[in-house]
């Protein structure tokens, strides 16, 4: 016959195993769902700049064929952008064209309407503009 102390070292033993493999199967569940999650994150945060960046390129080229359609043809529009950690995108276009040296400020400030009303209507963004 087989001591007690024996059988229940055995049992420990099993128990102890056991246990670790559990811990092992919810670590190895965990990394699994972090993995997942961070790659949904990833291809939406890749459509959502794909979004902005249509957005930008139309905003762009309206602006140009305003400042055309307006006499300044050839200006220099550059747009940039920040995004703060809320995801919100603050936008700079900024409009170069030596005949503005001569233009009025009441002319320029009519440009720089017009311009805004053609900016993102995303709440996400917020634009601002600059005559150079």
């Amino acid at each position: 016959m087989v001591p007690m102390s024996k059988v229940k070292n055995i049992f420990r033993k099993d128990y102890l195993y056991l246990g670790l493999l559990t811990l092992v199967l919810i670590a190895g569940a965990f990394v699994l769902f972090s993995m997942t999650v961070k790659g949904l994150d990833q291809r939406n945060s890749e459509a959502l700049n794909e979004y902005f960046k249509t957005l930008e390129d139309e905003y762009v080229q309206s602006a140009r064929a305003y400042l055309n359609e307006e006499g300044y043809v050839n200006s220099g529009v550059m747009l940039n952008h920040t995004t703060d950690e809320n995801g919100m995108r603050t936008y700079t276009l900024s409009v170069h064209n030596c005949r503005f040296e001569y233009a009025s400020e009441e002319r320029k400030e009519e440009i720089i309407g017009a311009l805004a009303d053609l900016s993102f209507t995303d709440p996400r963004c917020t634009t601002g503009i600059k005559i150079i």
